[in-house]
Order: C-alpha cells, then sequence, then structure tokens
C-alpha cells in the first residue's frame, strides 16, 4: 500500500471515532476532508463515511459498493464508472456531482442535493455545472426528495427508480430507458422526456404533468402513413406518400419488415422497436434514438444518422 494510502485509511479511522463522539471529557478522532484529490480506482467498500467532506475529488471507476455516505460534502466528485451499488449519500450535497455510468443498484439518495454547482472554485478533479447521471444503470434505485433541477438522465437505463417528490425541473431525460419508475409528486416542469423510452404505466402517469412528452402516435395513423410510404416508394414518388415522421415516439413499435426508404425520421424515437429486415435506404434518421432497437439484417445504405443514438456497430450506413 502507497504511502499516500495509508494515510488516507489512517484519516479513515480517525474519521470512524470523530463519528463515535466523545470519549469521557475528550473529542475524539478528526472529520475527513479531503479537497480535489485523485481516488481513482480506489475500493472504500462497506465504510462508513458519514458527514465527510469530499470537495472535487475524483472516485473514477472506485469501488464503493455499501458504503454510506449520508450527510456528507461531495459537491463537484467525479464519480464517472463508479460502483455505488447500495451505497448511501441520502441528505448528501452532490451539487456538480458527475455520476454518468456509475452503478446505481439499490444506491439511496433521499433528500440529497443534486443541484447544479455553479459558484467559483472548481478545484481540479471537480466536474461542476449539472449532475450528470448519463448513461448510468439504476436499479431500485431511490432519488425520492432529492433536488435534481436541471440533471441529465440522458442515455440512462432506469428499473426501478423512485423520484417521488424529487424536483426535476428542466431534467433532460433523452435517450433514457424507463420501466417502473415512480414519478409520484416529482416536480416536472420543463423536464425533456421527447427522446426517452417509457413502458405504458409511465407514458401515462407522465402525460398527465407539464413535462415535455413524445408525440404519441395512433396505430390506424401509423398504418396509414407506412401504406401511403410504400406506395410512395414502388411508384417512384408519382404515387402515394413520403412519409413525414418527425418526433413520432415508436418505441416499442414491432416494424418489422417495415420498408421506410427516404423517409423523414428525425428526431424520431424508435427506441426498443423492431425494425428486423427493414428497409430504411437514404432514410433521415439524424437524432433519432434507436437505443436496443432491434436492427438485425436492416438495410440502411445511405442512411443519414448524424446525432441519432444508439446504432448498433454490426450495422452497416453507407
Amino acid at each position: 500500500m502507497t504511502t499516500a494510502l495509508t494515510d488516507l485509511f489512517d484519516q479513515i479511522k480517525l474519521h470512524a471515532e470523530f463519528l463515535s463522539g466523545k470519549h469521557g471529557k475528550l473529542n475524539r478522532g478528526r472529520q475527513l476532508s479531503l479537497s480535489g484529490v485523485d481516488l481513482t480506482g480506489i475500493k472504500l467498500v462497506g465504510l462508513n463515511l458519514q458527514r465527510a467532506i469530499f470537495q472535487g475529488c475524483r472516485f473514477y471507476c472506485a469501488d464503493l459498493r455499501d458504503t454510506d455516505f449520508s450527510q456528507a460534502v461531495l459537491t463537484g466528485c467525479d464519480f464517472s464508472g463508479a460502483d455505488l451499488t447500495n451505497a448511501r449519500m441520502i441528505w448528501s450535497n452532490l451539487r456538480g456531482a458527475d455520476l454518468s455510468r456509475a452503478i446505481l443498484k439499490g444506491t439511496r439518495f433521499e433528500n440529497a442535493d443534486m443541484r447544479p454547482l455553479t459558484e467559483p472554485p472548481v478545484l481540479p478533479h471537480g466536474k461542476g455545472g449539472v449532475v450528470s447521471l448519463s448513461e448510468s444503470s439504476l436499479h431500485n434505485t431511490n432519488l425520492s426528495q432529492a433536488k435534481l433541477v436541471g440533471a441529465s438522465f440522458v442515455g440512462a437505463v432506469m428499473e426501478g427508480t423512485i423520484l417521488e417528490g424529487a424536483d426535476l425541473e428542466g431534467a433532460d431525460f433523452s435517450y433514457a430507458t424507463l420501466n417502473n419508475v415512480q414519478f409520484r409528486n416529482a416536480k416536472l416542469h420543463d423536464a425533456n422526456f421527447r427522446l426517452a423510452d417509457m413502458d405504458t404505466a409511465v407514458f401515462t402517469t407522465l402525460g398527465n404533468t407539464d413535462a415535455k412528452m413524445p408525440e404519441a402516435v395512433d396505430t390506424a395513423i401509423l398504418a396509414e402513413t407506412l401504406r401511403l410510404h410504400l406506395r410512395w416508394v414502388e411508384t417512384d414518388g408519382q404515387d402515394g406518400r413520403r412519409a413525414q415522421m418527425i418526433g413520432w415516439y415508436l418505441g416499442r413499435a414491432h416494424l418489422t419488415q417495415v420498408n421506410l426508404s427516404g423517409a423523414d425520421l428525425r428526431r424520431v424515437n424508435l427506441a426498443n422497436a423492431n425494425l428486423h429486415g427493414a428497409k430504411l435506404i437514404c432514410t433521415d434518421l439524424r437524432d433519432a434514438n434507436l437505443m436496443f432497437a432491434n436492427l438485425t439484417d436492416a438495410d440502411m445504405r445511405g442512411a443519414a444518422v448524424d446525432g441519432a443514438r444508439g446504432l448498433p456497430s454490426h450495422v452497416k450506413v453507407g
């Protein structure tokens, strides 16, 4: 163990004594307080770090399972890629923290302050700005009552996540996948779900709020649009009508063997859709959501995919 790590664990022992309170008439231990320290890849499993102070520290790809950071100051910390399974960050200050690509299975953030960090200084290993949970895995994660104003959930996979009473004003859920997510009493003004994929229950719940929602499409309208477009393709544009499906929500739709060659599908949401064997030749898919879509044997020659997200590596375009 390096001298630096030995010193850190000595400080952690002193912090444990600090948490235990007074011994007789003497104050024991010392509160752990670190600023701008690089702790990349560190293993801190099952520790009690309540009320510790880590400002602008880097926990990149750290193993922090079962560790208790409740009431800790974690402003501007970089937790990207870290494993926080069953960790506790209850009432913690996580302003400006980066939790992108983190494993947040069973992690508890009740009442955490996860608002943007705008005031200086942002320390060397700190992130600052809005809190990011982009591309993180949130399985049975508890974010109830958390302050998540403007937070980024872009590309996150959320299963059984609890967001009851959370402040999500202006949060971005683009390209996120939401299953069995609870939003009861959450503040959702200007929260962006337009390119998110969600199960029916979540879609119904959010449809009754002032969140920015994707454009749901009636099945009859979809069928007629596909019919007219196929006719347009078969007659080389002499009959039928080119499909203009900009911003449509087609998440989880069954579109096997469909012919949408030359269609305008900009910003369309096709997350988890079944497009097996589809013809998408010269289709405009710019800024589309293709997360977890089945594109096996799909023909995408000449398709425009700038800004599209989730395109599998095995699919050839061009």
